[in-house]
């Protein structure tokens, strides 16, 4: 088994440390150094909303459109560009970066939120939490014992695919070989979720990374 978040995700972070080169896609800068436990703060990546987190949010319209296209929706939070933080009670320190986006469904009883991020920081898989190991920041998804269904698959691209449920939400990642995260997150508030594992992991399959390796390259 593995861990789960709630719909009110809590951000966290590790502090800094050693770098090192991640591959680079298509669209990323060459050689770019990608500091491996986590980022600086950067003004640019301070709830920022631009040309790059527009081009986010096309991407994760059409694959709404494609995948939940029964699903009436508005958008609580348009794509931003984000970091998520440790927070200790005295210091806030960024280790991610990404862009997000949320989406509140028409029932006002389910919710969509949507992310792609930047390598750093990030541990590929699910955090095994079911014993009660202390909470990992480095990990995007985690599994408890409340939890009915924790999975990890690998595509032919070489790619890692995890969702962990209960029933109520599924989340679902893919950890890219370039060290990039497509992410997604769909529960109910109330009850049980008719969104099952397959279903998210086809949309977080369609949500590209390139966009946060765009901004990246122009920063």
């Amino acid at each position: 088994m593995y861990v789960a978040k709630t719909a009110k995700r809590t951000a966290f972070a590790a502090l800094a440390a050693a770098a090192v080169l991640v591959p680079a896609t298509a669209a990323s800068a060459q050689d770019t150094e990608i500091p491996e436990e986590g980022w600086e703060y950067s003004e640019k990546w301070d709830f920022v909303q631009d040309e790059y987190t527009a081009e986010f949010q096309a991407d994760v319209d059409e694959a709404l459109a494609e995948h939940f296209a029964d699903w009436g929706s508005e958008a609580g939070l348009e794509a931003t560009r984000l970091q998520n933080y440790y927070i200790d009670g005295v210091n806030e320190t960024p280790v991610q970066r990404k862009f997000k986006v949320d989406f509140w469904g028409d029932s006002g009883n389910d919710g969509l939120e949507a992310g792609i991020y930047l390598p750093g920081g990030i541990t590929p898989g699910i955090q095994d939490s079911t014993g009660g190991e202390e909470y990992d920041a480095h990990y995007l998804l985690r599994c408890t014992a409340a939890d009915t269904a924790c999975e990890t698959s690998e595509t032919e691209d070489g790619d890692v695919v995890a969702y962990t449920t209960d029933g109520t939400y599924v989340e679902a990642a893919v950890f890219h070989e370039d060290g990039s995260v497509s992410w997604a997150w769909f529960g109910a508030f109330e009850g049980e979720t008719d969104v099952t594992p397959d279903q998210l992991v086809a949309f977080v399959l369609d949500l590209d990374t390139e966009p946060v390796w765009h901004a990246l390259e122009n920063d």
